[in-house]
């Protein structure tokens, strides 16, 4: 599979969001957007997710930890083998698959702020995106 990736100096990060409860997922959509990040698609059901894999159009992922566990941590695997680099949202303590333990992690509830400092970390800042286009 060929991911374009965030460190593309030509364009902004372009997240996929993967959250069961619609309305989170809006909210996290909106977040995202307001601190400068595109959206490229959200997922909360199975095909949805599927249909979203399918068009490779992202370079970073949001994945509700809670996200059906079996196909959710199998998303996961793929995409640490695509090299997508992708954070954990959840509103648990801890994740089940030890596997997955070196994955960032957002807690629910979280602040504009930390999901900024999460997305930075994973995609670079939407500030520095700016600056590389400059």
């Amino acid at each position: 599979m060929a991911y374009r990736h965030a460190s593309s100096a030509n364009a902004a990060s372009r997240l996929l969001i993967v959250e069961d409860e619609l309305l989170v997922a809006l909210i996290i959509e909106e977040m995202a957007r307001d601190i400068g990040y595109s959206i490229s698609g959200v997922a909360h059901t199975i095909p949805m997710l599927r249909n979203e894999l399918a068009k490779h159009n992202f370079d970073a992922v949001l994945l509700d930890a809670s996200f059906d566990a079996q196909v959710g941590f199998q998303f996961a695997d793929t995409l640490v083998a695509a090299h997508v680099p992708f954070a954990f949202v959840t509103g648990y303590d801890y994740l089940v698959e030890p596997r997955h333990d070196w994955v960032p992690v957002l807690q629910k509830p979280f602040t504009p702020a930390q999901l900024g400092v999460l997305l930075g970390n994973l995609v670079g800042s939407r500030r520095q995106q700016v600056a590389d286009i400059a």
